[in-house]
This record gives C-alpha cells, sequence and structure tokens, in this order.
C-alpha cells in the first residue's frame, strides 16, 4: 500500500475536513468519498501545555487522507503510541521513506494500538 494515500483536494477536500472535526468530537464518521467504511484517525499532541495537536484521517477502501493542525481533541480519546516522542524525533518518523506515516498508522490501526 505504500505511497498510495491521496490528499483531500478539489470536491473532497471540504468535506473530508469538515469529517476530520467531527471525528475531533469523538464520533464515528463514514468516508466522504466513498462511503465504504468508517475513517480512521490518528491524533498527535504538539503543544503540551494547550493540549494542541494534529488530527490524520484516512480511509482504508479508497485511500483519501487528510488533516488538521493545531486543533484539540474536544471528545476524541485515543492512546498515542508516540507521545514521548519529541517533535524533532516525530518529524523523522513522519518522513521515515521506509514506511511512511500513513501505512505506519493504517497498521497500528490494524493492531488495536489506534481505535
Amino acid at each position: 500500500m505504500t505511497g498510495k494515500w491521496i490528499e483531500a483536494g478539489g470536491e473532497y477536500q471540504l468535506p473530508c475536513m469538515k469529517a476530520a472535526g467531527r471525528v475531533l468530537k469523538g464520533e464515528q464518521v463514514i468516508c466522504p468519498k466513498c462511503h465504504g467504511g468508517n475513517l480512521r484517525y490518528y491524533f498527535h499532541v504538539f503543544n503540551k501545555s494547550r493540549g494542541e495537536g494534529t488530527v490524520w484521517v484516512w480511509c482504508r477502501n479508497c485511500h483519501i487522507t487528510c488533516h488538521l493542525p493545531r486543533v484539540s481533541p474536544m471528545g476524541l480519546k485515543q492512546q498515542d503510541p508516540f507521545a514521548d516522542l519529541d517533535i524533532e524525533q516525530f518529524a523523522k518518523l513522519e518522513a521515515d521513506p521506509a514506511m511512511p506515516l500513513l501505512d505506519r498508522l493504517d497498521r497500528l490501526w490494524d493492531e488495536g494500538k489506534l481505535s
């Protein structure tokens, strides 16, 4: 699956951003593109003092993805396997060519470490 994730754009950009906002509220959200299943998600805190971070959402079926930076997880509860990484370490993880971030997150979801 490596390299097949498609950043939501065009007619899907706004629906995916809205879906990500609903995920932050703790809702399960059907993919706005393919309607083939619930979006998967991952939230990582970058500003611990304010509890703000970035949420990534993706659809395993059609491979569409989007992220929202500088947001708070209003109702979202999720264990973060990367919580102990500082910003530089997370940036290295995010840019790792051996395993793109979304492939890594999708694998963790399948293993039950994010859901």
